[in-house]
């Protein structure tokens, strides 16, 4: 199934990124010939670009995204440390918001090893926080004293690393359709990020599970553990 939506991403991709360039291209010779010549409507007519400007970049971010689900590298396995990735993916958000309540907690002193790419799962933990940290942002709109909390936590039964993910967002509308390729209950969402990420996981021979929780939205995550894959 994943591989017919390959094709359709691919296919779309070509036949939209296409007429992107000759558009852009326009509306610079457009600005060039008239932005000289406008006195009282200038303003107006630069306000007019910028916006299809800014279609444009949509346009193209979305381009991207069918690009990247046609084109996903396969993985390549070595023995990594999970909560390596995982504690680089919560930095990377840090950095840009310092008050984000976003902690991990190993439930065990343990070494969570698993052979996997470090790559490909630090993208899959990426996705998921932002999605958390939308999710929490669309509650404070309607409460500006909410405060947000993201929560994730690790264990091993041994056979496999477990990571249960839980924010207090707005949680998920369908956990049904959430991983078909584009379905979204977003505005702007192309309906490939979960998607991606259930195709990633599923390379490393994982399962990852949506819950609907009256608190927010929680994720369930279940990796093969290194340990055990080497002793079976």
């Amino acid at each position: 199934r994943h591989e017919a939506w390959e094709n359709v991403s691919r296919t779309l991709a070509h036949e939209i990124k296409n007429p992107l360039t000759p558009i852009q291209l326009s509306i610079d010779r457009l600005k060039d010939k008239y932005s000289g010549k406008l006195k009282d409507e200038k303003i107006e007519f630069e306000s007019y670009l910028k916006t299809i400007n800014r279609q444009i970049k949509t346009i193209e971010n979305l381009v991207n995204e069918f690009s990247d689900f046609a084109r996903m590298p396969s993985p390549i396995l070595k023995k990594i440390k999970i909560d390596d990735v995982l504690n680089r993916a919560i930095t990377f958000y840090k950095m840009s918001n310092e008050e984000l309540n976003l902690k991990l907690h190993k439930k065990i002193n343990s070494n969570f090893y698993i052979k996997g790419d470090a790559e490909h799962l630090y993208r899959v933990f990426l996705n998921l926080i932002k999605n958390s940290i939308e999710a929490i942002d669309e509650k404070k709109q309607k409460n500006s004293n909410f405060k947000g909390k993201i929560t994730l936590e690790m264990n091993t039964n041994n056979e496999y690393i477990v990571i249960e993910m839980l924010d207090n967002g707005i949680g998920f509308k369908d956990v049904i359709n959430i991983t078909k390729p584009y379905f979204t209950t977003k505005k702007d969402g192309t309906g490939l990020g979960l998607p991606i990420v259930t195709k990633i996981i599923n390379e490393h021979n994982g399962e990852i599970k949506f819950l609907k929780n009256p608190n927010g939205a929680e994720i369930h995550i279940y990796l093969p553990s290194y340990t055990w894959r080497t002793k079976y």
